[in-house]
């Protein structure tokens, strides 16, 4: 991602040491057209602002410390064009972003749930107190996005569900979230299942 940020960055202060700390207001963009070229793929949908309250019995807070934290990844195409997940899926605004990247990354926030994201990457954190079962439903909720076998955010259109590289046949609210679970959505088009590679730093 080495295309300037496309947030809208607000001067904001969560405590002194973040005095000039940046507030995220993510922006979407329209869908590419089929087999348009695209080298940075837009957004889908902005991420829902949320107002701390749970969402499907998911709670929001500080930022777990130690305790369960895993990650999966989202990939979604529609209709054979890949589309970014939104950074601030889970995440209670103001936030602040990561100085030095060019795309949002979020590195504090007012508050976490515990399934949230810090970026475009599709990588989804999950992280509470102790060992959670979260699934993609879940993860669409917080995004304040729909999803089933006929529409995925404002995409509609036959789903096909990949998940590490195997077909789901089952609801897609339903897919487990575990450590390293790789889920691709394709809207229309059926597009090969495309493998990530994790970084190292997320084991």
């Amino acid at each position: 991602m080495s295309t300037p940020r496309r947030a809208a960055a607000l001067a904001v202060t969560l405590a002194p040491a973040l005095a000039a700390a940046l507030f995220l207001a993510v922006c979407g963009a329209p869908l590419a057209a089929a087999d348009e070229i695209v080298d940075d793929p837009p957004v889908l949908v902005t991420a829902a602002v949320l107002d701390g309250n749970p969402v499907d019995g998911i709670p929001a807070g500080a930022m777990v410390s130690g305790g369960f934290h895993v990650h999966s990844h989202l990939t979604l195409y529609i209709d054979g064009m890949e589309q970014w997940v939104p950074a601030g899926v889970g995440v209670l605004r103001p936030v602040v972003l990561d100085p030095t990247e060019s795309d949002p990354n979020i590195t504090a926030a007012k508050g976490f749930y515990w399934l949230h994201t810090h970026d475009e990457s599709g990588v989804i954190h999950e992280e509470a107190p102790k060992p959670q079962d979260f699934n993609l439903g879940e993860f669409f909720d917080l995004w304040g996005q729909p999803l089933d076998r006929h529409e995925v955010g404002p995409a509609q259109g036959d789903v096909t569900v990949w998940v590490d590289g195997k077909r789901y046949d089952g609801d897609p609210r339903k897919v487990a979230l575990k450590d390293h679970t790789q889920v691709q959505l394709n809207v229309g088009r059926d597009v090969p299942f495309v493998a990530y590679e994790f970084p190292a730093k997320f084991g």
